[in-house]
């Protein structure tokens, strides 16, 4: 997926009702215990066994989650492994310790639900899996705070692909602007292949030139959202 067929961004001024705000879930809304280097090295630990990398650590660590499942799966495919499976029940074991009791972040309730009280369309998208992230966001007080919440079940592929955001789109319907927030590299990639704005949250811009993601504005905290103007 390339664009999901936005207005253009020079074009005239859109009402807050037409303008989509997709939120990154881990540490971006809640404050997620996910070890992610953790999660990375289990996982590529289990590749190198398996004779699926030769790559170093170093070179290995920085790929995106979602590439590292695409080794493990063309790997299955050449040799009749089950690598696929037996990452994802790694992947599971350190959501399920992550995400318990994660507290939410810069008061995100009551941000959220000004920017909805201001009209804009409100969504969540994670690639955590869906019953993780439903616990979350009920636990932090968030499961009413979106419109519509897209889990790595409900899309083709993850972040960095741009699918999530565009299944974003699909279900919230007429929207012409789409902002994307969050705290990785992989949130900023998704926006930039579905044609959407990225804001970074507590990362300066400059932290995602070496993944050839320009946002388009930097935040350190939820509420300075409440002070952007998303209309032109």
């Amino acid at each position: 997926m390339r664009s999901i067929g936005l207005a253009s961004y020079n074009s005239t001024v859109i009402s807050s009702e037409r303008v989509a705000l997709i939120f990154d879930m881990d540490n971006t809304l809640i404050g997620s215990r996910i070890d992610f280097a953790a999660l990375r090295r289990s996982v590529i630990g289990l590749l190198r066994a398996a004779g699926a990398v030769r790559h170093s650590d170093e070179e290995l660590m920085p790929l995106a989650f979602a590439q590292l499942i695409a080794i493990g799966s063309a790997h299955d495919c050449a040799h009749g492994t089950t690598l696929a499976g037996r990452i994802w029940e790694i992947v599971e074991v350190h959501e399920a310790a992550g995400l318990h009791d994660a507290p939410p972040l810069d008061a995100a309730a009551e941000i959220l639900n000004a920017l909805r009280a201001r009209g804009f369309r409100i969504a969540i998208l994670t690639n955590s899996g869906r019953k993780g992230a439903l616990g979350a966001l009920r636990l932090a007080g968030l499961i009413d705070c979106a419109e519509t919440i897209v889990a790595r079940d409900d899309m083709p592929a993850m972040k960095p692909a741009g699918d999530g955001v565009g299944e974003v789109v699909r279900r919230l319907g007429d929207v012409d602007r789409v902002y994307v927030i969050g705290d990785s590299w992989i949130d900023g990639a998704a926006a930039a292949e579905a044609g959407a704005r990225f804001i970074a949250y507590r990362r300066a811009i400059q932290d995602f030139a070496e993944r050839g993601v320009l946002p388009w504005k930097s935040i350190s905290h939820l509420s300075e959202l409440l002070t952007i103007d998303f209309s032109t």
